[in-house]
């Protein structure tokens, strides 16, 4: 993960489209870790991702930014690490997103036939209940109740959740937890003192679903050869 930003603080007064008839899988099946050498044959960038189905996992783009020049990413999926590679130009720094393709021979028959991954077609309101799954793990967790303005920023701060997600755990699945759907990917750590009481807040933002759809809707069905049919949403 990156980084902590220490922030001031104050509070303001799809299912893709596919055939495949098969129940949806539960965010413990589609959380795997993300790992890719800084090229110093040493370090290396640890983080977390989602299995999207198709071969594909999702991820935060600065957990495989290291070593721009090497496309390899491992990754831990069912117990066992796979080879996978970047897709060419799937990488969305301004978004923070990535993909990662993994061939057909690393996959098992289960995963090679598992039903797409669905988007959320809104993102969380306030006090939401969710699902992360990250570092291997599966959590419960909510967003926050108040939208919040940081000094940083312009605007309020809505997609973030009031528990504090750490070192691996970018690249994570947040999932409406009735639905099932993604309804954000881990980003960013925040922590600061809040200036209306002073308490110490240690959040955790996330892509949002609003803009993971587009990413995907560019990218998805490149990266499985069929560019002509976009990605749907739940």
């Amino acid at each position: 993960m990156r980084p902590v930003i220490i922030l001031l603080l104050l509070f303001p007064a799809a299912a893709l489209a596919d055939d495949r008839n098969l129940l949806a899988p539960s965010p413990a099946e589609l959380g795997v870790q993300v790992e890719k050498p800084a090229g110093d044959g040493t370090h290396y960038s640890e983080g977390s991702g989602v299995f999207l189905g198709d071969g594909l996992v999702l991820t935060a783009a600065h957990v495989v930014k290291v070593d721009p020049g090497n496309r390899k990413v491992t990754v831990l999926l069912d117990g066992r690490r796979r080879d996978g590679t970047l897709v060419p130009d799937a990488q969305m720094e301004k978004a923070d997103l990535a993909l990662i393709k993994l061939p057909s021979e690393e996959l098992g028959d289960k995963r090679r036939a598992q039903a797409p991954v669905a988007v959320c077609t809104g993102n969380p309101g306030p006090s939401q209940p969710v699902v992360v799954a990250s570092m291997g793990t599966v959590s419960n967790a909510a967003t926050i109740s108040t939208p919040i303005t940081s000094d940083l920023q312009t605007g309020s701060w809505t997609n973030l959740l009031s528990t504090g997600y750490h070192h691996g755990n970018s690249g994570g699945g947040v999932f409406d937890p009735r639905q099932g759907c993604l309804w954000g990917i881990i980003n960013l750590e925040l922590s600061g003192p809040s200036k209306t009481d002073g308490r110490f807040l240690d959040l955790t933002a996330f892509v949002p679903a609003s803009k993971i759809a587009p990413f995907l809707d560019e990218y998805y069905r490149q990266a499985i050869g069929a560019p002509d049919q976009p990605p749907g949403k739940h």
